[in-house]
């Protein structure tokens, strides 16, 4: 029994806006609004799908809004007992697993994305839960919307069960769920018209004509007419062209109804119905919907090979869904469609950890060129479409032929070949020839590093090498090409090992040619940041960065400099892939044996507290000590406060032996000559004994700020702490955590010792703390030595009595508060 479109009713939902309410869902055609949620609601957000009766679901569609999304969305199969009434109250829901959404950036928010999913269970109602939605520009009231969902499957009998897949997996079908079984089980023969694509994007009428000729076709192949079924197969494809271009000239005229813009909606009407008219008298749809049943014998005119309809109002492609083929989310028992699932073998599969596998194109691999499975009439040439785009290359199409240039568009990578290696051969004959200028060498291969398949891939690049080598080209027209066409294929650096060995190999060659060697302009298109956020692209170039710096080393004039480098691969440091980071690492290693002491411009300061913090920057400052012959393992530099400590104590030290000394000297009384036999009697003290040097020293420094320096007799221990915390012009309290800290040590304070470090990161340039998340100017550019002032960002040498004199001096810092002006 075939699976058919299964209607349904929205019985429940948590919410809708006023103008997109749920029962939209229960109808599809072109001007449809779908469902979305109310403004600022509370995620999850359900609904509840009511089936006719019990049905097997086979497969089920969800469109979502191109810019209202849900980051994911889950799904449940619920069931009521037999014999009782249908209530989704009542009803027992089983969880299916979810399907999760792209953000949609990349198409700018302007196409929707459908994910089609088979299943195999059983169930009375549907309940979709959606949850919090992606964050983008143009959703200001945080809302996700469903265009449409559609539901296949096959109505199950009251009394007795249909063959299923029971009869396939025995006793152990309760351990595997609905989704993989649905992998098992596919549906192979839905009809088109139960697509979602079809009820959505196709004119209503249009989709009634073509409901009747698919009923027609399948009678007509029962009965073995296949040449009326050939023909009902065509009239078919042209009049779903049709219906796509109907229905978007019906929802303009929706557009310009809103707008009251009744002149447009008008012209529109009568195009569609001009159209229509047109349409259905060239194809003959009134014969072909006669129901005589004359058989192909007695109808010689069915025989004739039907010439092509060229259709009114096509001349643009039609619009379809733009569905984002998304790869399943790979679990140990995840499955693809293109794999057969196999049993559990340590158990049940848990629904709830794992996401349903999505429908999805089998992916070819670069690596490998795809058979060549095209008929003859495909492989003779290039179809108009390619002619047409070689025409955007006018100085390519002048030196090389539009056939040539439009063989380079074609699908069939045969053709693409057979264009390159015409190119080639007309370059390696034409060595001296003036046509050949670098606008037609880069418009030729700009198309040509995009190429999917390896093998022509790999073709373009020998190819390339050939094409800059020619002589009548100059230094600055080589150049020219480089920087035009490679960094196309700095993107490319991810896709496969065959495909970033051929790149690198490209990049090494180029660097050794005569026009280019000397001059580092293939080293700067090597670090020309890439847009694309997956980090395989990312390691592939770092990974060519790394082996054209190992062969060419660093030169400023002639290959990679020190800020070139590093301003690519400090913040790769940081990025949240570790073998982004590996990479990394590896590079400004070879930096510092290269340059030493200037990449640490690019890194944070080396202290103990960071050394003990990341260890990624241990790592990497352990390996400067062993580049630089310093023991590594022993005790770690001693910090800027820790030093000003242990002076501290060894001042105290010195001042217990003062006071021994002088009371060692107080207890022996010196007599005076000539006056042997006579003693003196001590005079008793009148006042308070004279303090020792010792007391008083240590009495001085208890009573001295030493930060500012300040003296006050009224300085103890407690009052002391009262001049820290709100008159010591050195200090300041900490906007974040309010600890009392250093104006000087802010930087350092933010990105080690503060609550919030995390959310702070050093800035490259002005070497202050700034948010990792969030908009920063530098205001000065401090040379080996100095620092900025972080309250005037004025520059400062980094000494203790300059940062004295600028925070306390009376032309000093205008921004200290506790400066004494």
């Amino acid at each position: 029994m075939s699976s058919q479109k299964i209607k349904f009713r929205v019985v429940y939902a948590t919410g809708s806006d006023d103008e997109y309410d749920c029962s939209a869902l229960e109808n599809h055609g072109p001007s449809i609004k779908g469902w979305r949620s109310e403004r600022f609601c509370v995620y999850p957000q359900e609904m509840v799908l009511q089936l006719p009766s019990k049905v097997r679901v086979r497969k089920l569609q969800i469109l979502v809004h191109q810019y209202l999304i849900p980051r994911k969305v889950e799904l449940y199969v619920g069931s009521v007992k037999p014999g009782t009434t249908p209530n989704f109250q009542s009803a027992t829901f089983t969880r299916l697993g979810y399907i999760s959404f792209d953000s949609n950036e990349k198409t700018s928010f302007k196409a929707r994305e459908l994910k089609s999913v088979n299943l195999d269970c059983e169930g009375n109602f549907f309940k979709i839960q959606c949850h919090k939605n992606h964050i983008n520009k143009l959703n200001i009231f945080n809302q996700v919307g469903i265009v449409a969902v559609n539901i296949i499957g096959d109505f199950v009998p009251e009394k007795e069960k249909p063959s299923s897949y029971k009869d396939l997996v025995g006793d152990v079908d309760s351990m595997i769920d609905p989704a993989i079984l649905g992998q098992l089980n596919k549906p192979t023969n839905i009809s088109l018209v139960d697509d979602i694509t079809f009820g959505v994007y196709q004119d209503p009428e249009i989709a009634k004509v073509i409901e009747q000729l698919e009923k027609k076709k399948l009678v007509a192949i029962n009965e073995e007419r296949y040449d009326y079924a050939k023909r009902l197969k065509q009239c078919i494809a042209d009049l779903q062209k049709v219906g796509e271009k109907l229905g978007k000239l019906e929802r303009e005229k929706k557009a310009a109804v809103a707008e009251e813009n009744f002149d447009l909606a008008q012209s529109k009407k009568v195009q569609a119905n001009e159209i229509r008219v047109v349409v259905f008298d060239q194809l003959g749809i009134h014969k072909l919907l006669q129901d005589d049943r004359l058989r192909t014998e007695d109808e010689p005119y069915l025989l004739v090979k039907s010439p092509p309809h060229h259709l009114p109002g096509l001349n643009h492609a039609a619009t379809h869904p733009a569905s984002h083929e998304q790869e399943p989310v790979m679990t140990a028992r995840s499955v693809t469609p293109d794999q057969v699932p196999l049993l559990p073998q340590h158990g049940p599969i848990i629904n709830d950890e794992r996401p349903i596998p999505t429908l999805s194109k089998p992916n070819i691999e670069d690596d490998d060129a795809p058979q060549d499975v095209t008929s003859p009439r495909d492989s003779e040439g290039p179809d108009e479409a390619s002619l047409k785009q070689a025409n955007d290359l006018p100085q390519a199409v002048e030196a090389f032929g539009l056939s040539s240039i439009a063989c380079l568009f074609c699908k069939q990578f045969a053709l693409r070949e057979k264009g390159l290696n015409e190119i080639f051969t007309a370059t390696k004959s034409n060595d001296d020839a003036s046509h050949l200028t670098p606008k037609a060498i880069i418009q030729v291969y700009r198309q040509a590093f995009s190429d999917p398949v390896f093998n022509t891939l790999a073709l373009a690049l020998e190819m390339f090498k050939y094409s800059v080598t020619l002589n009548h080209f100059t230094r600055s027209q080589v150049e020219e090409m480089c920087s035009a066409t490679l960094p196309s294929l700095l993107k490319r650096c991810g896709e496969g090992p065959r495909v970033k060995q051929a790149i690198t190999s490209l990049m090494l060659h180029l660097t050794d040619i005569p026009t280019l060697k000397g001059r580092n302009c293939i080293h700067t298109i090597t670090v020309i940041p890439c847009k694309v956020k997956n980090p395989k692209v990312k390691v592939g170039q770092l990974q060519l960065i790394e082996c054209v710096l190992d062969k060419c080393g660093v030169d400023d004039k002639s290959s990679y400099s020190v800020d070139m480098v590093m301003n690519f691969v400090a913040p790769a440091l940081s990025h949240t892939s570790s073998d982004v980071r590996d990479v990394a690492i590896r590079i400004t290693q070879m930096m510092y044996k290269e340059s030493g002491d200037p990449v640490r411009r690019f890194l944070p300061k080396d202290e103990p507290a960071l050394r003990k913090k990341h260890l990624i920057w241990k790592k990497i400052f352990e390996e400067f000590d062993r580049i630089d012959g310093k023991p590594v393992g022993g005790p770690a530099p001693l910090s800027s406060d820790e030093q000003k400590a242990l002076q501290v104590k060894a001042l105290k030290e010195e001042l217990a032996k003062l006071r021994e000394m002088a009371a060692n000297q107080n207890v022996e009384v010196a007599e005076k000559p000539g006056a042997k036999n006579k003693k003196k009697k001590p005079k008793k003290a009148e006042g308070p004994p004279p303090e020792s040097p010792s007391a008083f020293a240590e009495d001085q420094l208890d009573r001295t700020c030493m930060f500012c320096n300040e003296h006050n007799d009224d300085f103890n221990a407690e009052t002391l702490d009262v001049h820290f915390w709100k008159a010591c012009p050195m200090l300041r309290r900490c906007g974040i955590c309010s600890q009392v800290i250093e104006i000087a040590g802010t930087t350092s304070h933010l990105l080690t010792e503060c609550d919030a470090s995390t959310k702070f990161e050093m800035c490259e340039s002005c070497k202050l703390a700034k948010p990792v998340a969030g908009p920063h100017q530098c205001s000065g550019y401090p040379k080996e030595g100095e620092g900025l002032c972080p309250l005037c960002f004025e520059v400062v040498v980094d000494a203790d009595d300059n940062w004295r004199e600028h925070l306390m001096g009376t032309d000093g810092c205008n921004k200290n508060t506790r400066r004494v002006k």
